[in-house]
């Protein structure tokens, strides 16, 4: 999995989560910041790309018999360098853009790349190893500028989450935690039935099942279907 490149949060700020819905109560802005930051990451986890285009390098293992690249991104704007390395570090070979005949964009919403003739381009057999080891690929990825942070089903989904995050971290005394789903409860006594977290990557409650609907038009499937 790609490391999230953001520590601070890109699309979520309090008037946008003031906006639609978000409750700051007692907390404090760095407390805010950091669950704006945990929803967008989750929410970039969830869909397979980023919230906003950004240039990024992925360093990948060749394989010689497969022609193909999963990128660790999907919805690719553009492929900017390939460069064909081997195992102590020394680039083979170097392709600029899509424009030729070494790398195509199969696929740009699910992030596929394809790798066409690096054999003649390369000169491996001119060295000990005769593959590349690793292709390092820079590419831009992540949706559309304008598309995060005007489209109010991702504001929306980026709100609830945030504020179901911000809820666990304030405290929610005798009530079940936002992010587990609830199947039975009682209110003098207290008592409750939960199940486990398995439902969804948001947690299993209802308002996780929300989040799911609102962006399922935006997640792209990349595994299930590469």
């Amino acid at each position: 999995m790609a490391i999230y490149p953001f520590t601070s949060p890109i699309i979520l700020n309090d008037t946008v989560f003031i906006n639609y819905g978000g409750h700051t109560g007692t907390s404090t802005a760095v407390q805010r910041q950091a669950v704006y930051t945990i929803a967008e990451k989750a929410v970039s986890a969830y869909i397979s790309t980023l919230l906003l285009p950004v240039t990024v390098t992925g360093t990948f293992y060749f394989r010689p018999n497969d022609p193909y690249l999963l990128l660790d991104y999907g919805y690719v704007s553009g492929v900017d360098l390939v460069r064909f390395i081997d195992t102590e570090g020394t680039i083979y070979f170097t392709s600029t853009g899509t424009a030729s005949i070494y790398a195509s964009l199969r696929d740009a919403r699910l992030g596929i790349l394809d790798i066409w003739q690096w054999v003649s381009a390369c000169n491996c057999s001119n060295s000990l190893f005769p593959f590349p080891y690793q292709v390092q690929v820079v590419y831009g990825a992540g949706l559309p500028t304008g598309i995060a942070s005007n489209h109010p089903d991702i504001l929306l989904a980026l709100t609830i989450h945030a504020d179901m995050v911000l809820s666990e971290m304030i405290g929610y005394g005798n009530e079940a935690p936002g992010l587990v789903g609830v199947s039975e409860y009682s209110n003098q006594g207290y008592r409750e039935v939960r199940y486990g977290l398995q439902d969804t990557d948001f947690g299993s409650s209802p308002k996780a099942k929300f989040i799911k609907n609102l962006l399922e038009q935006w997640t792209v499937r990349r595994y299930v279907r590469w």
